[in-house]
């Protein structure tokens, strides 16, 4: 006989043999009685995070889709506990976290204005250091710019500049870039993911194979760059500015 078989329910059957997920559980809280009903575990979504919280402006600066069991820290050293294994942070390979996969690191940097603008191009300083110096051809390895209704999608500018970096480097390690372009497929259709995966874009949104006729330069009043490195190489990165070359729209 199927029913719930759980003697703590309000709705335990003592007659019932197999367990039919029916059953249900009141607590109470200030005052207010809520109800519970069982769910499977392949139907439970893990949407934890771990924030990052800045003294210096008190406040949470950003996340990380990467969740320790456990932190803790003495008076030098922050720790966290993982699967039964403790790892100290700042320390290893840079990107690599509990299993052992580099991961990329990325920032976001939103620029702003009152009206609209057209993004020309920007530009960064960046510091590469690997374990005999710095690598003074190497910077930041991917770019995503997106505002309101425009995406570019992730450009990988290792492809862009391989062959050009003679050319394209300039002095005291700043870098950039303007060529960008809109790759939505269908405006007005939402290219984001969510925050629980990093507001990723959706690649099915985009269209590689757009004509360039159709590729609009950005123009919003508000931009938001995604400043990547894959961490692929076991290198440091630095970043020590972010700035852009913009002119008001013409409408």
């Amino acid at each position: 006989m199927n029913g719930c078989t759980n003697p703590s329910a309000v709705n335990y059957n003592s007659s019932a043999t197999v367990d039919d997920g029916s059953c249900v559980y009141l607590e109470k809280y200030n005052g207010v009685c809520y109800a519970f009903q069982d769910v499977d575990a392949d139907q439970i979504v893990d949407r934890s995070f771990t924030l990052s919280f800045s003294l210096e402006g008190k406040d949470w600066v950003m996340f990380h889709d990467y969740v320790p069991d456990f932190y803790f820290s003495d008076r030098e050293n922050l720790y966290s506990l993982k699967d039964r294994k403790i790892y100290k942070h700042n320390q290893g390979a840079p990107g690599v976290y509990y299993d052992g996969t580099p991961r990329s690191f990325f920032i976001d940097v939103i620029f702003s204005a009152e009206q609209e603008f057209i993004l020309n191009s920007l530009s960064w300083i960046t510091e590469v250091l690997s374990s005999v110096g710095e690598e003074e051809f190497s910077t930041l390895t991917h770019l995503t710019i997106w505002n309101s209704q425009q995406c570019t999608g992730r450009v990988a500018l290792s492809q862009v500049w391989e062959n050009l970096a003679y050319e394209t480097r300039k002095l005291k390690g700043q870098w950039s870039f303007d060529d960008f372009r809109d790759m939505v497929a269908t405006q007005g259709t939402t290219f984001l993911k969510d925050l629980f995966q990093n507001f990723a874009v959706d690649t099915t949104k985009l269209d590689e194979n757009k004509p360039w006729f159709d590729q609009d330069l950005l123009h919003d009043n508000w931009f938001c760059l995604r400043l990547e490195f894959d961490n692929t190489t076991g290198r440091k990165i630095f970043l020590h500015g972010v700035d852009i070359n913009a002119q008001t729209a013409p409408r």
